[in-house]
């Protein structure tokens, strides 16, 4: 098993057209997996199978990359049933209810309004685009995004006001 200073491993293939691990040959989906994801729960995932799949000692594995066995044999198990489809994280987020040439409009339009908030642009994209978000944040988000800052109105600055309890104190 090869181990980078840190304990991340060294993937390579030196002279071979079979992609290794520690010396020894991988799997090419697998291999395929490590070069191109970006997100570690995917790369432990896929690095705990395959080492697994090698033979390496569950002992082994847990001590480098701090998983536990039940990590290691459902990953495994998955891996058999899935493939690689099966390591990779499953949430990828909601559809947008705009489209990105939609988006584009309305931030469009959010700068060509001289005041603009909330209930204009909840009026505009229901009437223009048959949208209404559930919660407010979601046109927050599209007026940050077209460059607008906002901030509720406080009666008085917290930091120049002196608490109620020493204002009533002499000089």
């Amino acid at each position: 098993m090869v181990r980078k200073p840190g304990g991340s491993f060294v993937v390579s293939s030196p002279g071979s057209t079979v992609p290794t691990l520690g010396g020894y040959p991988m799997e090419t989906d697998l291999h395929a997996l490590l070069q191109t994801t970006t997100d570690v729960r995917e790369y432990r995932r896929a690095i705990a199978v395959q080492l697994a799949l090698q033979g390496t000692p569950y002992a082994t594995i847990r001590e480098v990359l701090p998983v536990s066995k039940a990590f290691i044999s459902k990953w495994k198990k998955i891996y058999h049933a899935l493939g690689t489809d099966g390591l990779r994280i499953g949430y990828r987020g909601s559809e947008s209810f705009l489209t990105a040439t939609q988006r584009t409009e309305v931030l469009t339009w959010i700068a060509a309004q001289s005041p603009c908030d909330i209930a204009r642009l909840r009026a505009h994209l229901q009437d223009q685009y048959g949208v209404v978000y559930q919660s407010d944040q979601s046109y927050y988000a599209l007026l940050h995004a077209a460059g607008l800052s906002w901030k509720k109105v406080q009666a008085s600055n917290p930091k120049k006001t002196k608490p109620r309890s020493l204002r009533n104190m002499p000089n």
